[in-house]
């Protein structure tokens, strides 16, 4: 406590490097503290260089109210993990920027610890994006460091403010939005993957708000509980007579020249053969179920007794766990409105009504070392999945994110590599850093910037005390 009633005692600071080190010490509670960065954004306003030093009304008041804070933190919980460990991401967007905290609860707890709270200020174009893009911008930058926390593996309950993550299972971007395809694109590619699905009737998401973290207990309401399938054993944990009835699944979806081209795979490990399906305008989840679809024709082919599903996709495990039959009771709607791809997934309905097909989700982000042979037979499936492309496909590729990064180095003002790399990402586009330091490279202008660097003034001379300037008579 001896630190804390140090902060407590503080009196305000009086210049730049001042506040810098005040910021410094308080940095300690960043996770402690909900909306940190955006209670002591006046402070960080006054040490910027372009700023001068000017202590004013807000400045004052965030540094009180940080003291404060820091006075009464939380206490943040040890990350716990098993499987009765439930995690729940509380995200939204406000004014200034978005905000999100993770919490845990264990069997036997009446209420949940934190793990940490997040904040950050809005950057670069994000302030004008849609009410909808922030609220998914919170989730995804919240889904992001749930992820370091609890690592990859264990199952996340996202439990966005406003119930708008509908958007991320439609397979365009609405017609009112600023943020660029990539970025959705991204938000897509790393929130369905990772969030648990909640109610039936919104598949991959809880967007139910609640106010558990003071107190009252958390989770699917009972109408949203559903008695999940069987789920299938480990690969390891088959017989040998039972692993050739088993199938790993896997999709993938890849830009080529102008089109959005998908692939759908499906790995048999005792035979070590693969099979495969293409297509064009789809995205990598429908890959992924059409991935199902074809392991089931497969089975259906084969005659297969019993159809063990293995696959690295949250929202397909999910989906044939149990809600298909919710959507199949709601005459495959949703509000009025026909569920995504429900086409496909009618078909695959028609298969789970059968009680051989058992379904187990595999982790796809697991390191050599700890790989099992169940994530190895994923990667083969991954491997059958990714899309090759033809070099001229590659070139033409390659020679648009040249374009994009030459314009984004230009614009930016001729900026090092890092620093043109985050004034891109800020506005959405996503650069590689090998494109950036190739444009450098290439730039006539910051080779002549770098060139007038070295160029010796007429009057400079090198330290030598043999030599002295000679002035006109």
């Amino acid at each position: 406590m001896d630190i804390i009633n140090k902060i407590a005692a503080m009196s305000p600071p009086t210049n730049k490097k001042e506040t810098q080190a005040f910021l410094g010490v308080v940095g300690f509670w960043r996770m402690h503290i909900p909306n940190y960065s955006l209670i002591v954004s006046p402070l960080y306003h006054v040490t910027r260089k372009k700023n001068d030093f000017k202590w004013g009304p807000e400045q004052r008041q965030a540094f009180e109210q940080i003291k404060q804070e820091i006075v009464h933190a939380v206490a943040l919980g040890p990350v716990r993990a098993g499987p009765d460990v439930k995690n729940v991401l509380y995200t939204a967007a406000g004014e200034n920027g978005p905000t999100w905290s993770l919490w845990q609860k264990a069997p036997g707890e009446t209420r949940g610890r934190p793990l940490g709270f997040w904040s950050r200020g809005y950057r670069g174009s994000e302030a004008s994006y849609t009410p909808t893009e922030k609220e998914i911008l919170a989730a995804y930058e919240g889904v992001r460091a749930a992820s370091e926390v609890i690592g990859t593996e264990a199952q996340l309950l996202l439990a966005p403010r406003l119930p708008v993550l509908g958007w991320m299972f439609k397979e365009r971007a609405p017609s009112t939005h600023h943020a660029t395809d990539a970025t959705w694109s991204k938000w897509v590619a790393l929130i369905t993957q990772r969030a648990r699905i909640g109610s039936p009737s919104r598949p991959g998401i809880l967007e139910v708000i609640t106010d558990w973290p003071e107190g009252k207990d958390f989770g699917m309401s009972p109408e949203e509980e559903v008695t999940r399938a069987e789920e299938a054993p480990p690969y390891n944990k088959l017989t040998e007579d039972e692993k050739p009835y088993a199938l790993f699944t896997g999709g993938s979806c890849r830009i080529v020249g102008k089109h959005r081209r998908w692939k759908a795979a499906v790995w048999s490990p005792t035979r070590r053969v693969a099979e495969a399906a293409e297509g064009q305008g789809e995205s990598s989840q429908f890959a992924e179920v059409k991935a199902i679809q074809l392991a089931l024709d497969i089975a259906e082919r084969e005659k297969r007794p019993t159809l063990y599903l293995y696959t690295d996709s949250w929202m397909v495990a999910n989906a044939l766990w149990g809600w298909l039959q919710q959507w199949k009771r709601n005459n495959w709607q949703h509000r009025g409105k026909p569920i995504w791809a429900a086409p496909l997934w009618q078909d695959i309905a028609a298969w789970l009504e059968k009680p051989f097909v058992k379904v187990r989700h595999v982790d796809a982000h697991v390191p050599k070392s700890r790989a099992t042979e169940e994530h190895q037979n994923n990667q083969q499936v991954d491997q059958a999945a990714k899309i090759e492309v033809a070099q001229v496909d590659l070139d033409w590729q390659r020679k648009g994110e040249l374009f994009i990064a030459r314009w984004a180095h230009d614009t930016s003002g001729h900026q090092g590599r890092d620093a043109t790399y985050r004034w891109a990402r800020d506005r959405g586009v996503d650069l590689s850093m090998d494109a950036i330091s190739q444009v450098i490279h290439q730039c006539e202008t910051c080779a002549a910037i770098k060139q007038a660097k070295w160029v010796k003034p007429l009057w400079y001379c090198h330290r030598n005390p043999g030599i002295n300037l000679v002035t006109p008579m």
